[in-house]
């Protein structure tokens, strides 16, 4: 026989043994887990002001899109925007299927993060959470709006705060440990005079173990007042994630940029994100490759007009 038909001949065999295997086996005898999507939305915008003074534009604020629940459990905490997967969805379409949902527009960025799989995490049952980091910028902001969905009564936009505390060090053998604490602080501008702000903590311990050259980090939480599940701890895993991206790699900082920038929007970005404040000469010079200039100019406030950027593409697309 020749070899290329003793070929033929085992994958004819084996295909049957699939379609056989297939028939007998039933999925249902093993129990099977929820999956959600839960995407933690950050943009950029200026707090609102009692008082407003068209000479002095509002401080900007790194923010954080929050939903109120309307239903149980959990009834009127707030927590990240998100939701089950579907029959016949990934855990992608998922995700930019409720940002769109909550937020009106499906152009936003959108990146993989973590897996939360802790027992009990959730009290409905065994659900896994996979995390999203979503950045929309003041284009998306426009076009879009933002529209609870399912079991939210509110959406709403938070000011986020990230205070760290570095905690116990310890070294044995191969392995270092070593825990910080963060205070978490999200912060809601008032929607009318009448309405008091809205402020949600938690405290959030940070255990992160080095073995073998390698980093292991885990979250746990210590307290948390008013935010549901367990998002107070995907937040900062997810916001954490963020500020590394941003230290690899500045180009994360223009998806939270509209088409036309200034370069003190650009550096008021990226000040925002990594908690750092730049020094503005050599920011230009570090950053200057990645942006063109055009003939636009940009008039903030009460300030002379600055010249407007667009992204310079070649540093994108290489």
């Amino acid at each position: 026989m020749s070899q290329t038909k003793e070929n033929h001949l085992n994958q004819v065999s084996e295909k049957h043994a699939d379609r056989k295997f297939l028939e007998e086996y039933d999925i249902n005898r093993y129990d099977r887990p929820s999956i959600a999507a839960d995407v933690a939305v950050f943009s950029i915008g200026r707090k609102r002001m009692a008082d407003p003074d068209y000479r002095k534009l509002p401080a900007k604020s790194l923010r954080l899109l929050m939903i109120r629940r309307a239903g149980q459990p959990f009834c009127g905490e707030w927590a990240l925007p998100g939701g089950f997967m579907r029959r016949g969805e990934t855990v992608q379409e998922t995700a930019r299927r409720e940002l769109k949902e909550e937020t009106g527009t499906d152009k936003a960025y959108l990146e993989l993060c973590d897996v939360f799989s802790d027992i009990g995490r959730d009290p409905r049952g065994w659900i896994i959470s996979q995390s999203f980091l979503a950045v929309l910028n003041e284009d998306d902001l426009a076009n879009g709006h933002l529209e609870a969905s399912g079991d939210a009564g509110e959406a709403r936009w938070f000011d986020i705060m990230v205070d760290k505390t570095a905690g116990n060090r310890q070294e044995r053998e191969n392995q270092i440990t070593c825990d910080n604490d963060y205070q978490l602080r999200l912060e809601s501008d008032c929607v009318s005079e009448d309405e008091r702000t809205i402020l949600l903590r938690a405290v959030i311990r940070e255990h992160i173990v080095y073995r073998d050259y390698h980093e292991i980090v885990t979250y746990e939480i210590v307290d948390a007042q008013g935010i549901a599940f367990d998002h107070a701890k995907i937040i900062l895993s997810v916001f954490n994630r963020l500020r590394q991206m941003l230290a690899r790699d500045v180009r994360i900082a223009f998806d939270f940029m509209p088409e036309c920038f200034t370069m003190t929007d650009f550096q008021e970005t990226v000040e925002l994100i990594s908690g750092q404040e730049l020094i503005k000469p050599n920011f230009r010079r570090k950053f200057s490759e990645y942006l063109v200039e055009t003939d636009k100019m940009i008039q903030n406030g009460g300030h002379r007009p600055a010249k407007a950027y667009v992204r310079n593409l070649d540093c994108f697309y290489q």
